[in-house]
Parts: structure tokens; sequence; C-alpha cells
């Protein structure tokens, strides 16, 4: 197979964080595109589930592979020492590690398979720059929080990780209605994205009265516990806004989701 046509939907750098062990081997998967295995499949970060041939290659450029080896080369490599800083759960993360992560966010989220046309998000630089502006803005001007999974418990993630809650849809209709994309910015909005299988990021409006000059570069990170009902809520919002693959560490939490696609 030649270099750089294994071209992964889901960073495997990402995968692995997934996995007990972080090391990719045995992760479960359910494929709601795939007819004939319904139910729980176990998986290693490197399969061809996770990936589609040449998946990011195009003429825009001179190099075909230029998207992918950008992916290689200066995003990926810099995921597995920004789960070693959270790991550390250190209120005071520089905010360069934070600036790593919201570009890590953002590319991932242009390269899901949930975009009809992936590609036009990297060859279109006027829609690009805007998405960025949007994105990096509402995200430094809100509060960070990371939820850790309640004990014995992992978080999920998808071929679309993270999602986004509107607080005036949620008051109005009293329904939890994610939205599957980070196009969705702005005060109402409240930030999702499962960053390993203990650490969930929550970017979050301040509240009413806080000082007005808050924000991600003068602010610490808030380290907390997520009780049950909220771990809930957040993996099924991982659930209905995946593309095609929900992935979790273990088998069990997916038994209900398995039951649910073999009586369809």
């Amino acid at each position: 197979m030649s270099a750089y046509k294994k071209q992964h939907i889901v960073p495997e750098t990402y995968l692995k964080h997934f996995s007990i062990n972080s090391d990719g081997i045995g992760i479960f998967v359910i494929n709601s595109d795939d007819k004939y295995r319904k139910g729980i499949q176990k998986k290693n970060s490197g399969d061809k589930i996770f990936w589609i041939p040449n998946y990011s290659d195009t003429d825009f450029f001179d190099d075909r592979k230029a998207i992918e080896k950008m992916f290689g080369t200066d995003i990926e490599n810099n995921y597995n020492n920004i789960i070693n800083v959270i790991e550390q759960e250190k209120t005071t993360i520089d905010f360069g590690v934070k600036q790593e992560l919201l570009q890590w966010i953002f590319y991932t989220k242009l390269r899901s398979p949930i975009w009809k046309n992936h590609l036009e998000n990297f060859t279109d630089y006027d829609n690009f720059k805007k998405q960025v502006n949007d994105f990096v803005s509402s995200a430094v001007s809100m509060r960070w929080t990371i939820y850790k999974s309640p004990q014995n418990k992992y978080w999920w993630t998808s071929d679309n990780p993270g999602f986004c809650h509107n607080l005036k849809k949620m008051e109005a209709t009293q329904e939890i209605l994610p939205e599957p994309i980070y196009n969705k910015v702005g005060v109402d909005s409240i930030l999702y994205y499962p960053l390993s299988k203990k650490y969930c990021l929550n970017i979050h409006p301040y509240n009413k009265g806080e000082d007005l000059h808050l924000n991600a570069t003068n602010t610490n990170i808030r380290f907390e516990k997520a009780d049950l009902s909220l771990f809930k809520i957040l993996n099924y919002s991982t659930l209905i806004t995946q593309k095609r693959l929900i992935i979790a560490t273990e088998s069990e939490s997916l038994n209900e989701v398995e039951e649910i696609k073999n009586k369809t």
C-alpha cells in the first residue's frame, strides 16, 4: 500500500486513549453502516474501520497528500503531549497547551465524515479563515472545565467527536438536542469534546455577573467529577451525533445500543 493511503477519519493517536491501556489494543465499536455485523465489534486503532483510502487527497495542492501529511506532522503529533498535561490535573494549564487543543479539535471536526465534502473546508480559504476565527474567538472567550468520568466508567467517542448543546433550545424544548458540528458557537452554546476515556472537555459561558475580562488566557481550568446523570447525558449526546461509529473502552456499556441496533 502506498504511503499515506491509509487516512484515518478518527485519528489513531486519539483512538489509543480510548483503549484500556492507551495502546490502541481492544477498542469496542458499533458500526451503524454495517448491515451484516450490527453488534459490538472489537477493533484496534489501526484497523480499516477507522480509515478511508485517500480520504483527504486533493488536486488543489501540488502534493495530493498535503492535507494528510499536515495532519500527521503538525496536528496529531501534539495530542499525546496534550493528554499527558491534562492527566496531571493541574488547573494552571499553559495557554499554549490550550491553543494546541483548540487546533486539534478544530481540525478533527473539519476532517469528520459528517461533512459531505470535507475537502472544501481546507481548500476554500475564506470559509476556512471564517470558521477558524469564529471557533477560536468563541472558545477563548468562555470558561473551560474538564469532566472526569465516574469511577469504573468511561466516556464514549465517535467518528464525529464532540458536540454542542444550545442553552436556549434546551430551555425552550426541555429536551437534549446536541448539535453535531462546531459551527454553532456563541454565548448560548456549551461545547463538549471527549478527550480520552477518562476526560471530557467542556467549554461553556461564564456566569452572569462575573468579570467581563475573564477568558481562557487568564482563567484556570476546572477539573470536576461528572455525576452519573451528566455522564449518561454526555455519552447519549455522543451516540446521537455519530456519523456511523460509536466507540467505547469496554463492551458492556454498548450492550443496550447493540440490542436497539439488532431490532432495526
